[in-house]
């Protein structure tokens, strides 16, 4: 099981995927000026389109995964 827990605000995540999906930021250049991995950045973009706001929500629960 893993507890996912980021230390950026939600507020802050929809800022920084509005810089790149709606400003058309490069996400190098975003990763860059908020000192974080270039993955994150993406993850979070492909979140949003895919669930809207909701997929950058903080995850509360725990998630079971299969013992396979």
């Amino acid at each position: 099981m893993s507890k996912r827990i980021t230390k950026h605000t939600l507020e802050e995540r929809m800022e920084i995927v509005q810089k790149v999906v709606e400003e058309k930021k490069p996400v190098s250049a975003i990763a860059r000026k908020y000192e974080m991995y270039e993955n994150t950045v993406k993850e979070w973009v492909r979140k949003y389109k895919s669930d809207g706001i909701d997929g950058l929500k903080e995850s509360r629960n725990w998630k079971q995964y299969p013992k396979e």
